[in-house]
């Protein structure tokens, strides 16, 4: 009985052990760059595209997106940053749909970071980046590129 008392303490020792150095750190990530009110500046013709992001707090990033064609309003999306289970995630809902379409952030340097979702028809990646006073980003497929150019 003592051997099986000492055996399940250093399991439980060892499995805490291991569980910490596997913790989490959100501070390596940072996408504060993303922060501000954008427009978009290669529109279409009689579109113009906005992106405003906030933070709302050290692991949460919310950003909307909308396309406005004269006074109508003919695309919007709520967008979320943030980690699920300890992976970064870009969270894209579009009114109507109850469910967001998920793409797994998986690969970040300063200022830029690119998600995927393989499964999704298109966009299957896509890319944020900052260059001096832009944003720039990238929704794509194998085959199709859509650039976005975006200024204060």
């Amino acid at each position: 009985m003592v051997l099986f008392v000492m055996l399940f303490v250093l399991s439980c020792s060892s499995n805490k052990t291991d569980n910490s150095n596997n913790v989490f750190s959100y501070a390596e990530y940072d996408f504060d760059f993303l922060l501000a009110e954008w427009n978009r500046t290669n529109d279409e013709d009689g579109k113009k595209t906005f992106e405003n992001w906030k933070k709302e707090n050290d692991s949460t990033y919310i950003g909307d997106g909308f396309t406005l064609q004269d006074a109508d309003t003919i695309w919007k999306e709520n967008m979320i940053l943030s980690p699920v289970n300890g992976t970064w995630y870009f969270q894209v809902k579009t009114p109507g749909n109850q469910e967001s379409t998920d793409f797994k952030v998986i690969a970040y340097q300063n200022n830029s970071f690119t998600c995927e979702n393989r499964l999704n028809d298109f966009p299957k990646t896509i890319r944020y980046w900052k260059t001096d006073n832009m944003l720039n980003a990238e929704i794509a497929d194998d085959i199709i590129k859509i650039p976005f150019i975006f200024e204060k």
